[in-house]
């Protein structure tokens, strides 16, 4: 599976249901007294790329969704069906009524906005060129089972300390600290990430993401998850995002999750609906 290899778009969250954001694990703390055992650098990084895989090929849920921010809430419900690495899709529903679908393939994305009567329908690539950075399918992929976000092979991780849990960087901690006292050079492309993983399990329990050159900020904290079929899946999620035009937190709660009871994904516009504007 190619990843994804660029940073993330905060307009695409909200646009294309930001209820996509899930889980991997709880989280446990080191009894406070009792030291963090040592582990290698090499170590963290095997568990952390053990969890990004997919041990099963058709995925469906229905997620309770609470969107709050400066400007705005929202609650409402996100069907999810996934074809593992082919496409997903579903449908946006406020109460009983449902007020939109969508679907994204490996190389478009449609959106059908049911109470406005109007559709989105384009390539990835043109998505892409909107928004300013490469948007792939396995970006949407990783972010609706729980993959860990932005991990790439080719990235040479940093292991930061702390006191009672472990931490894998994508850059050093000076880098940090140079972003900290705004001495970073905002031109580069740059992302900056760090998985925060369990003392026992080694489980991503938090995610947070640093985009400087969009000034965003991104902390994702993985709740709860169950066991469901055998496969452990997520159950409730938080995301906040800071950035300087909003500050908005999503709530994710997750229903009963349905693995490999395939069915065909497909989205109906009708030639009535225009262009969405």
């Amino acid at each position: 599976m190619n990843k994804y290899n660029k940073h993330i778009i905060i307009p695409l969250f909200t646009l294309f249901m930001v209820v996509f954001l899930s889980s991997c694990g709880n989280r446990q703390h080191v009894d406070k007294g009792e030291k963090l055992p040592n582990k290698s650098t090499k170590e963290l990084e095997k568990a952390l790329f053990a969890q990004d895989s997919i041990p099963f090929h058709f995925f469906a849920v229905r997620i309770g969704v609470d969107l709050k921010s400066t400007q705005r809430n929202a609650s409402f419900s996100c069907y999810v069906k996934l074809n593992v690495d082919t496409a997903f899709g579903g449908s946006l529903r406020v109460g009983p009524m449902v007020g939109a679908a969508y679907m994204i393939t490996t190389d478009s994305i449609f959106f059908a906005n049911k109470t406005d009567k109007c559709y989105f329908a384009e390539s990835l690539d043109y998505v892409s060129t909107l928004f300013g950075t490469e948007v792939e399918f396995d970006f949407f992929q990783d972010l609706i089972l729980g993959l860990p976000i932005g991990l790439e092979e080719s990235t040479k991780y940093q292991q930061i300390k702390a006191e009672d849990h472990y931490i894998l960087s994508s850059h050093k901690e000076r880098l940090y600290k140079r972003l900290e006292n705004d001495r970073l050079n905002l031109e580069d492309d740059v992302m900056l990430i760090q998985y925060h993983m369990d003392s026992a399990s080694l489980n991503v329990f938090q995610t947070n993401i640093e985009v400087p050159s969009d000034t965003t900020s991104i902390q994702i904290d993985y709740l709860e998850s169950k066991m469901e079929e055998g496969f452990r899946v997520p159950e409730a999620t938080n995301i906040y995002i800071t950035n300087p035009k909003d500050t908005l937190e999503i709530q994710l709660n997750y229903g009963s999750v349905k693995i490999n009871n395939r069915s065909k994904i497909k989205i109906k516009i009708p030639s009535s609906y225009v262009e969405c504007k």
